[in-house]
């Protein structure tokens, strides 16, 4: 062999080892590569979900391991205050019209319901309903319209507010919260004078938030005011889109003596318009569900002394304020149901056998009963309503209305049981819809309205009952329903 077809050779031999180094390499590199994804998968975008669309109004949020709350907010994220501003570019799209009217409000309703999905994934990640979701909610009407028609408001019926609740529910327990919230108490400024609700109100588009838990002190003095002693309210729903604050709080006199109703013989209670510059929010809302209410505190943070017609007597009040609380149950039973249609609409490895139809139909039947049910309540609340000058309802009937979360609390459940073994745990990863509608079912069943050991009316109901001084039910009423008149719920005893 000549010196050049050696040199050749040498080469040729050379050329493939360096192939088969980088071969090598290659399938190395490839294997450390996987090895390295399947221990650091990628970050999502913050609040969004497998096949969903990230927040319109979202950064990118950091990992929830890096000493973030339960929820995934780390706590030295601020929340912000407030709303997005009215002429925000993504509000002027949706061409809202003038929410004049319940029919316009429902239309609007229509329109910003996308945006609400959007934002919900985000706004259960922050523990309240984002800036955009709020302006939208605000601008389409749903936090005014139970504000005084008299007054500048629309006066929804409760049929309507039952109705709203249900279809905000049906995206988002936690938004349709809020809206309860803050359009419920637009009830209170009812009992204001002329003169308090120039003043507190300007216009109707002023969002309110209420709570008593627990109830403050206040103190007559000078014959024309209370001094409210500095305290804190838990449950503040709806706090962060607030611009007016009421606290309740029961009375005392200057010698420390308990103020009572004279119509009740009760302590008086009474809701108080506090000073915003004395009002702070806390940040302490981290729950498992209905996240997206932001129902964190608020505190009086001094003393403050204010006029009495700047609060009103809420001892005996039995305006149905909770009674649109019962359409975000309703709304939520239809969320579930909507996501398990579509998991058994789509690919499945298993065909859907006779037990899965049955079950399903059972749900249906019970989503049925829940929702004629509630509207069956609705309206007897509004023919009641609109049938009295006081617009309030009966001793009994404020019972009935309220006790009405123990049944309701029970097809919530059922339908939360066959959904969920319809489901499959397969179909419910951390941060899905579904996982989000679990959580939401477990916080509101412990709020007071659907708890078995005290919702409100059910004591009082089986206890004049069985005393023989109320009727069983409304149906003792016939049918159609016969509705009292002013003057036999002015006659009605008081205890």
């Amino acid at each position: 062999m000549t010196t050049d077809a050696l040199m050749v050779l040498v080469a040729v031999m050379v050329g493939l080892l360096l192939l088969v180094a980088v071969a090598c390499a290659a399938v190395v590199g490839v294997f450390l590569w996987r090895r390295w994804r399947r221990s650091h998968p990628p970050r999502r975008p913050r609040g969004s979900t497998a096949g969903s669309t990230p927040s319109m109004s979202a950064p990118a949020a950091p990992p929830a391991s890096s000493g973030g709350r339960s929820g995934g907010r780390p706590a030295s994220e601020p929340v912000p205050k407030g709303d997005a501003p009215a002429d925000d570019p993504r509000i002027l799209a949706l061409q809202l019209e003038e929410p004049a009217s319940t029919e316009a409000v429902f239309r609007n309703l229509e329109k910003i319901k996308p945006l609400l999905r959007d934002e919900a994934a985000e706004s259960d990640r922050m523990a309240r309903t984002t800036p955009l979701a709020g302006r939208a909610m605000r601008s389409a009407g749903l936090f005014l319209w139970c504000f005084p028609a008299e007054r500048g408001g629309i006066d929804a019926s409760h049929a309507d507010r039952l109705e709203a609740a249900a279809q905000v529910a049906r995206i988002d327990a936690g938004m349709a919260w809020t809206m309860v919230i803050l359009s419920s108490h637009g009830d209170c400024v009812a009992y204001l004078d002329d003169e308090a609700c120039a003043s507190l109100y300007p216009n109707a588009d002023i969002p309110t938030v209420y709570s008593a838990v627990p109830f403050a002190r206040a103190i007559e003095i000078d014959g024309d005011k209370y001094r409210i002693e500095p305290a804190r309210w838990r449950m503040g729903s709806g706090g962060y889109h607030a611009e007016r604050w009421i606290g309740g709080a029961k009375v005392w006199d200057t010698a420390g003596n308990p103020v009572l109703d004279e119509a009740t013989g009760w302590q008086k209670v009474i809701g108080a318009w506090l000073p915003e510059d004395k009002v702070r929010q806390i940040d302490d809302w981290d729950p498992l569900g209905v996240r997206s209410s932001g129902s964190s505190s608020y505190e009086l943070v001094e003393a403050v002394e204010i006029p009495r017609n700047f609060a009103y007597n809420d001892t005996q009040d039995l305006r149905p304020f909770r009674f649109p609380f019962f359409g975000i149950a309703m709304g939520i039973a239809q969320h579930l149901i909507d996501l398990t249609v579509e998991t058994l609409s789509g690919p499945r490895t298993e065909p859907i056998d006779t037990y899965a139809a049955n079950v399903l139909g059972d749900a249906l039947a019970s989503l049925d009963m829940l929702v004629l049910g509630l509207r069956g309540y609705a309206v007897y609340i509004d023919e009641a309503r609109e049938g009295r000058s006081s617009r309030a309802l009966t001793v009994d009937e404020s019972n009935w209305v309220n006790s009405a979360g123990v049944p309701v609390r029970e097809l919530l459940l059922k339908i939360r049981d066959i959904t969920a073994d319809l489901t499959g745990t397969r179909y419910v990863p951390a941060g899905s819809e579904f996982a989000r509608a679990l959580r939401d079912i477990d916080v509101i069943l412990a709020h007071v309205l659907f708890r078995l050991t005290i919702t409100p009316g059910k004591r009082d109901r089986v206890s004049a009952l069985l005393a023989g001084s109320t009727p069983p039910g409304v149906w003792d009423s016939g049918w159609p329903l016969n509705i009292p008149t002013d003057h036999a719920v002015d006659a009605e005893p008081r205890d």
